[in-house]
């Protein structure tokens, strides 16, 4: 019998053969004892964990993060949801009472890396059809008041006082592995039975052979034997309900705030293998797709988690920092489901003001890669201003408009820079370093990196989805160029042509701006105050050592990159390793110096100014010249773009590989 409009098939610890009677011989307590620091240990993976949840108003609220709106929702929303479908089930004609599921023999496919198949535990709907099971005749009583101690719940000790201090993740090295086997076959076993060790008076007392026995004792016996029974199946229920909702939440944190695309499947597996839920996950561009397996009943679940990626470095930071607690036993789901509201729903770091004069500023610091003086960075401030207020401000407003944004974004900026470039036929101003700067900062070069990187992973799937995209979105930006600088064109007929900038700065200039490059950068990115130093540091010895390999292989650019993308994967990763920061997150501004933009530094841009200048002259330019012209941009883009992203992707793999060459044994790699 299917449930009812339901569809429920999640994976949890709960032995196939629970509800049989078991002897333990030495029954442990759910909770371990507490540790030297002081708080008491959490364990996913013990079956003596599951308990009975509080009623509804002995529970704090958190809210229920969802895609459209947040909904309040209590602590016990599991239960609930548990209690409707067993009572949907209860409420039926049919009865399975000779339901006996029975283990799969099927293996693991060796080939699913991101498959989660190891269990063979009932999920929702195995759970569900326990419901339909008479009771035995020879039942052993159970008490009906079980502990209201949920999975993990272990914010206080045992004596009813709060923990002293909070114990962080990466203080519990060795401490899971002092636990015994005993300990857990004496938890499972209590779970299973919890009143083995009573003997039923009725049993022991001899009987009147004349005096009848009332029938009521037994009847009342038999319900209370049902009524335990569903109880002990609404928990198991509940709690599998509530770890699908971390894994679901979770995996909409880390598409929000910029987790590495090429790692968020291992991240979620891991997660799932130490939750122990059945599941497999799919990643495309803006798109999870989750399947909870149910391996007893030969039913899954499919979710599907959609979110617009964005870059939050802040909020990336304490999403890391919930993910370890969990994997390494430190917080209950309880408290981990509060946090990731928290965290989730919190406002950024930085107001949007502020995050728009960073936008000026770092277009300005960053001319001095495209040879601009320091008379043109005034201009350029305002550029990036009107440029940071559209994509801020005025996009979200309207999602017509943000389909067309980065081709309005160019024709405006690349215009005005023309408009600039034109004063005193260009003597002033430099038409193309005012143009190139100030679209640095919608530059494709992070989303091109992001699809290498899941290639170099073997994903081919979203890295093959996000190249074409990467590579559509930067002729849309040289389309944008050309239209804004033959418009202008069109209008003025004394419009500057050139674009070299006269007397640039000197290329040592480069290393006073870097750093103030970058320090703008983690503004536009929510970056914290305390990740900004070792950002800034990171970042400038990659570019130190690019600088001066560019000068080695300056006709291999691809080269130089690599150097320098495995300068700042060393650093990041050792950041990482020995001061248990967020590698991804250091790695992030620092690869924004690497590539100031995979366009502008091979020259791409330069193409297309160069196509719009013939555009207009028209004097000699057949239409054979701007054709060619033309494909000689859409070449130069892919090449270019393709060419960075792989000597950065490389640089970054051989960083990995050297700082951690077996990877991590309890959690995934938070690094590019």
């Amino acid at each position: 019998m299917e449930p009812s409009s339901t569809n429920t098939s999640d994976q949890t610890h709960v032995d196939v053969h629970e509800l049989q009677p078991v002897t333990p011989a030495h029954p442990s307590p759910s909770i371990q004892p507490e540790q030297a620091t002081g708080k008491t240990r959490v364990r996913f993976n013990s079956s003596a964990n599951v308990q009975v949840p509080p009623p509804l108003e002995q529970v704090h609220s958190y809210s229920r993060v969802s895609e459209s709106e947040p909904k309040e929702t209590s602590n016990s929303q599991h239960t609930a949801d548990a209690e409707e479908l067993l009572n949907a089930h209860n409420g039926g004609h049919a009865h399975a009472d000779n339901f006996h599921a029975l283990p799969l023999s099927s293996e693991v496919d060796p080939d699913q890396d991101y498959a989660v198949t190891g269990n063979n535990n009932g999920g929702i709907f195995y759970q569900l059809l326990q419901a339909y099971k008479t009771p035995a005749s020879g039942f052993a009583e159970t008490p009906s008041d079980f502990s209201n101690t949920s999975p993990g719940h272990g914010a206080a000790s045992s004596s009813g006082t709060a923990t002293p201090s909070k114990r962080k993740w990466y203080a519990e090295k060795g401490l899971h592995s002092t636990e015994t086997l005993a300990t857990l076959i004496g938890a499972s076993a209590k779970l299973a039975n919890p009143n083995d060790e009573k003997t039923d008076p009725a049993q022991v007392r001899p009987r009147s052979h004349h005096k009848r026995t009332s029938s009521g004792g037994l009847l009342a016996k038999v319900w209370k034997a049902k009524d335990d029974q569903d109880a002990r199946i609404k928990v198991h229920v509940a709690n599998i309900l509530k770890r699908q909702q971390y894994l679901i939440r979770m995996c909409r944190a880390l598409m929000l705030f910029g987790a590495p695309t090429h790692r968020l499947e291992e991240y979620l597996a891991t997660t799932a293998k130490v939750l122990e839920i059945n599941s497999q996950f799919l990643y495309i561009p803006g798109c999870m797709i989750i399947s909870f397996d149910d391996s007893l009943t030969h039913t899954a679940e499919v979710k599907m988690v959609r979110t617009a990626q964005g870059v939050n470095l802040g909020k990336l930071k304490d999403t890391h920092e919930i993910y370890k607690e969990v994997l390494h036993d430190v917080i209950s789901l309880d408290e981990a489901l509060a946090r990731l509201d928290e965290v989730i729903n919190a406002n950024d770091r930085h107001p949007r003001w502020l995050t728009v004069i960073m936008y000026g500023l770092a277009s300005a610091a960053v001319s001095v890669f495209f040879k601009a003086r320091l008379i043109d960075m005034p201009v350029i401030l305002l550029l990036g201003c009107i440029l940071g207020l559209l994509q801020l401000v005025i996009a979200p407003l309207s999602k017509t408009y943000s389909t067309v944004f980065e081709i309005t974004a160019t024709i405006l900026m690349s215009f005005a820079a023309r408009a600039f470039g034109s004063i005193n036929n260009g003597s002033l101003f430099c038409f193309s370093a005012i143009a190139q700067s100030a679209i640095a900062m919608i530059l494709p070069g992070w989303l091109v990196l992001c699809s290498a990187l899941e290639l170099q992973s073997r994903a081919i799937v979203p890295g093959s989805i996000r190249l074409v995209f990467a590579i559509i979105y930067s002729l849309f930006l040289g389309y944008g160029i050309t239209v804004g600088t033959a418009i202008y064109g069109a209008m003025d007929s004394n419009a500057t042509n050139s674009t070299q900038c006269q007397d640039p700065l000197n290329p040592y200039w480069n290393f006073l701006f870097v750093p103030l490059y970058v320090f703008f950068t983690t503004f536009t990115v929510q970056a914290k105050y305390k990740q900004m130093p070792a950002m800034i540091v990171i970042a400038f010895a990659g570019y130190i050592v690019n600088f001066y390999a560019n000068k080695k292989f300056s006709s291999s650019a691809p080269i130089a990159y690599t150097f320098g993308a495995f300068t700042i994967g060393v650093l990041a990763n050792l950041y990482s390793r020995l001061r248990h920061g967020v590698a991804a997150a250091v790695l992030l501004p620092a690869v924004y110096v690497q590539v100031p933009g995979s366009l502008a530094s091979s020259g791409s841009i330069n193409s297309a100014l160069k196509t719009a200048s013939a555009l207009i002259r028209d004097q000699g330019a057949t239409t054979d010249t701007t054709t060619d012209s033309l494909n000689a941009i859409v070449f130069n883009v892919a090449a270019s773009m393709i060419q960075i992203a792989i000597g950065i992707t490389v640089g970054l793999f051989m960083a990995a590989l050297l700082v951690y060459p077996l990877g991590k044994r309890r959690s995934g790699l938070w690094t590019l």
